[in-house]
């Protein structure tokens, strides 16, 4: 006997779906559990099949959502973008200068942490709610900084808003993903990720605020920004998606939660990662402070593999995202290997431009526009191109990992002579590891299966994140390493050259990298101005010699990217007119 039951009330709304749904109380309990567990089911709620037309049927309450969720995707890069670019303000403001480098790190640990299990969540009780959730969240913390008197708050709102971006980016990402063919989700991610553009001259903004209004407008716009796209989500985004548990209420859903798995992914990463950021930064390598969060994140990394593979009965990791090809697990291989360069030009970018040339604040941001400008085109260009050239994937990221590889590699030949030809070739290496980093989002989205897009794209993010925290780690502790030993020698030399007394420079190196406000005459016999222009054009020197170690290390990474992206697999097979969900109308 079959009923036709619509669930639109209560805790049911956790479904997501207004779909009709048979009497189940004459199945064997084997074949129910199966269903469950996600073995054998069938695709229900396909919006269009395989071999369909592939029309997207955009009413207005379907364009309104898509707007939104591109909205919170843009919204979930804004505090870690404003909020670099303020920082310097921020310390003026409310010190902390001790402690400010946990200001990005505390966003990106609890984005790369938590979005493991919110993208399972996601899949399995749907993206509505838990996307409000997530708005609202990066909503406080946002509000926090913006009313931050100690660094210490300031940090704190930074975590939560990472909680909340972690959310907003996933959702984003994979709402829009199941909403458009599957070929075609290139074409869309990266119209979705091409909506940040108008934010790309952040440096320019943040100097702008900090130096004629407050540094704190640099969150009350991105606040003012996510509010409305909350607002739009609330009132538009009811997706009909598929789900890993579709015939099954709140409560039946509940205590199968792989809420171990939970735990142990998210302690580890969150104890790995606290231990590489402080490693030979905040403490030495082989203090209790960096190896005990260290190695207890990579034993609980470790275990969650094991229990995730033999243990788990409705697991966090799901079987299925890489049964029968292997696009999957290459694409995470890629986004790991990408997310190292990529944190290397993100971090190492501003020391070019701010250290290696002219610091005034007006051309340094102009030289971080163009960088900027550079990877967003490379992150919405080839994600594009996949949708049109459809089993050329392996060919379009190698492409952009060799630009990568090749125009990393190439600033070893920054001076402080060269600008122009520094800035297009950081440029150019930027728009390879946008390109990668996106499409390798993208490859793994088109292999998942529908019912665990969230779960592919929050992996994806997470690994990437990993592999940038993991890549910083190295490059810094190379980099500090390199600068402590030729700043001292750079500054004496072009001071000497410049007029300095041998006998006076050991005196002036060492208050000019510890106290310059000292530096007179009487301290430093021979001081004039042409030596402090020649101190500061050495420390350039100096900076551009220790860069040149980053960019050596890196191309490894580099060789490694293009081999992993001609290893991907072709995708074609998979690139069909298949559309899994829509918004209720």
């Amino acid at each position: 006997m079959n009923k036709d039951v619509e669930k639109t009330t209560g805790l049911d709304q956790w479904q997501e779906t207004t779909q009709h749904y048979e009497d189940e109380t004459s199945k064997p309990r084997g074949a129910e559990e199966a269903e469950f567990a996600g073995v054998g089911d069938e695709k229900p709620h396909i919006v269009k099949g395989d071999d369909s037309d592939g029309h997207v049927n955009w009413s207005k309450r379907q364009i309104l959502a898509t707007l939104s969720l591109s909205g919170l995707y843009v919204g979930s890069q804004l505090p870690l973008l404003l909020g670099a670019g303020s920082l310097p303000f921020i310390i003026k403001d409310i010190g902390g200068s001790t402690v400010d480098s946990w200001f990005p790190v505390a966003y990106s640990l609890t984005l790369a942490s938590v979005s493991p299990f919110s993208g399972y969540l996601q899949d399995v009780f749907g993206r509505r709610n838990i996307s409000l959730v997530g708005g609202c969240t990066l909503c406080v913390g946002i509000i926090v900084v913006a009313t931050s008197h100690t660094m210490a708050q300031a940090i704190v709102g930074m975590a939560l808003s990472g909680l909340g971006a972690a959310i907003g980016e996933l959702t984003a990402l994979a709402g829009t993903s199941e909403l458009v063919p599957v070929k075609k989700r290139g074409l869309y991610l990266g119209a979705v990720t091409g909506c940040v553009l108008p934010f790309s001259p952040y440096a320019i903004y943040t100097t702008l605020l900090g130096t004629h209004s407050t540094w704190r407008w640099g969150f009350w716009i991105p606040l003012i920004w996510n509010g409305l796209a909350v607002i739009g989500i609330a009132l538009t985004y009811w997706p009909h998606s598929q789900l890993r548990a579709e015939r099954k209420t709140f409560w039946e859903i509940l205590p199968q939660i792989d809420f171990i798995g939970g735990l142990l992914s998210t302690g580890g990463l969150t104890l790995f990662l606290v231990g590489v950021t402080a490693g030979g930064t905040l403490a030495p390598w082989a203090s209790a402070r960096v190896l005990c969060p260290l190695l207890f994140g990579i034993g609980l990394i470790v275990v969650f593999a094991v229990w995730e593979w033999k243990f788990a009965t409705f697991p966090m990791l799901p079987h299925e995202l890489f049964a029968g090809q292997r696009v999957v697990a290459m694409s995470f291989l890629v986004a790991f290997i990408s997310g190292i360069y990529f944190y290397a030009l993100l971090n190492f970018g501003p020391i070019i431009y701010l250290d290696l040339y002219n610091p005034d604040p007006v051309k340094a941001g102009i030289k971080g526009v163009i960088i900027s400008l550079g990877v967003t085109a490379g992150a919405v260009l080839p994600n594009m191109l996949l949708s049109y050239y459809r089993t050329r994937n392996r060919e379009i990221l190698a492409a952009c990992a060799v630009l990568t590889t090749a125009f990393g590699t190439a600033l070893v030949t920054a001076t402080p002579d060269n600008p122009i030809r520094t800035v297009a070739f950081c440029t150019i290496s930027g728009f390879g590891v946008g390109a990668i980093v996106a499409c390798a989002l993208t490859t793994a989205v088109t292999a998942a299966p529908d019912n665990i897009i969230a779960t592919c794209v929050a992996l994806s993010l997470s690994i990437r994140t990993v592999g940038g925290s993991v890549g910083t780690a190295v490059n810094s502790n190379i980099f500090d390493t390199k600068l402590k030993k030729f700043l001292p020698t750079y500054i004496a030399k072009y001071a000497m050259a410049s007029g300095l007394p041998a006998s006076s420079a050991t005196a002036f190196v060492q208050l000019y990298l510890t106290a310059p406000g000292e530096l007179t005459d009487a301290a430093v016999p021979g001081l004039t101005a042409a030596v402090m222009e020649g101190a500061a054009i050495g420390a350039r020197w100096a900076y551009a010699e220790s860069l040149k170690y980053v960019w050596y290390t890196m191309l490894p990474f580099g060789i490694l990217s293009c081999a992993a992206c001609l290893g991907l697999g072709n995708v074609g097979k998979f690139m069909t007119n298949r559309i899994a969900a829509n918004i209720r109308h």
